[in-house]
């Protein structure tokens, strides 16, 4: 299936798209008696049913399919599509998992066996859907793009050998890891043993920076997680081209250390870092009147204007 989280007269709605359509799952599942509409009144609720809230959704979309009804059913052009997961539990997100990345920001890649996923987390008020405005305050000097592939936590635990990581994700999304290279607070004062590791979070931390969607799609439906194509555009060039199977760490690889330190949940989600091609190795800039769009393939498409913050 793929799981979207979208706008409705009355309020988000969490909706199953088929094709060209979006089924509001909450008043399917009740008129098909299937299960209580609260089952699917967030897209947290839904992950938290675990395998079998997924099975009886999507027993109620089929249900849906047979009636004929039109009800609750609308056309996926004419929704306003929020982030798939607006609030996510858990936002952990990976830094440096493509060596192409390390190396054109300048670093060395060691080699796999040298190294550990570093991974950070980002604040869920980062968090935006597709077409939602990327919008860049006056503390941010230099703002840039880092398509990522997201996965989303479907089974909770701690200690996760590989297997189980790998048994526990629900699905993927596309998220955009936008970036403040240079902060404009930084211009007056000195820099001390430290400042840098912190300036990179904060600028990891800003409202809007976490574009996301344009929904999860299961992972049942996915052919090979490690094996999808990434491409990221700004105003229709290309910046980046790569392969999730260029990655250091696999989901499931990247899942299980996480969980040696934290117990995950049902939607929590893990950013998987970028692949190389980001603007500061080119000096661009998002600047306000920009786009930019991520594909990856079977996944969908993000795409996001970008505008100034007063």
């Amino acid at each position: 299936m793929r799981l979207a989280t979208f706008l409705s007269e009355i309020g988000p709605r969490t909706g199953a798209v088929a094709g060209n359509r979006i089924i509001d799952l909450a008043t399917v599942l009740d008129l098909s008696g299937l299960a209580p509409a609260s089952l699917a009144a967030t897209m947290q609720s839904l992950l938290a049913a675990g395998p079998d809230g997924l099975r009886t959704a999507a027993a109620a979309v089929e249900w849906h399919r047979q009636s004929g009804s039109e009800t609750s059913n609308f056309d996926l052009p004419d929704v306003q599509l929020l982030a798939p997961l607006p609030n996510p539990g858990k936002l952990m997100c990976l830094a440096g998992n493509y060596a192409d990345h390390i190396l054109e920001g300048g670093g060395v890649f060691p080699g796999k066996d040298k190294m550990t996923p570093h991974f950070f987390m980002k604040p869920t008020t980062a968090v935006i859907g597709p077409d939602a405005a990327i919008r860049i305050p006056p503390s941010t000097k230099f703002a840039d793009w880092e398509l990522e592939l997201a996965v989303v936590v479907g089974r909770g635990g701690r200690g996760f050998s590989v297997e189980e990581a790998q048994s526990a994700i629900v699905g993927y999304t596309i998220f955009n890891d936008i970036s403040a290279r240079e902060l404009s607070f930084r211009d007056n004062l000195p820099m001390h043993e430290g400042d840098g590791f912190f300036d990179w979070l904060v600028g990891k931390w800003l409202d809007t920076f976490g574009p996301m969607g344009p929904w999860i799609t299961t992972a049942d439906e996915i052919t090979d997680p490690s094996a999808l194509q990434m491409q990221l555009f700004l105003n229709d060039e290309l910046q980046q081209d790569a392969s999730t199977g260029q990655m250091i760490f696999s989901p499931a690889e990247a899942l299980a250390f996480i969980t040696q330190f934290v117990t995950v949940e049902p939607g929590d989600m893990i950013s998987m870092g970028t692949p190389a091609g980001v603007g500061h190795s080119k000096k661009l800039r998002l600047q306000p009147g920009d786009r930019i769009r991520g594909e990856i393939t079977e996944l969908g498409t993000l795409s996001n204007p970008v505008e100034t913050l007063p």
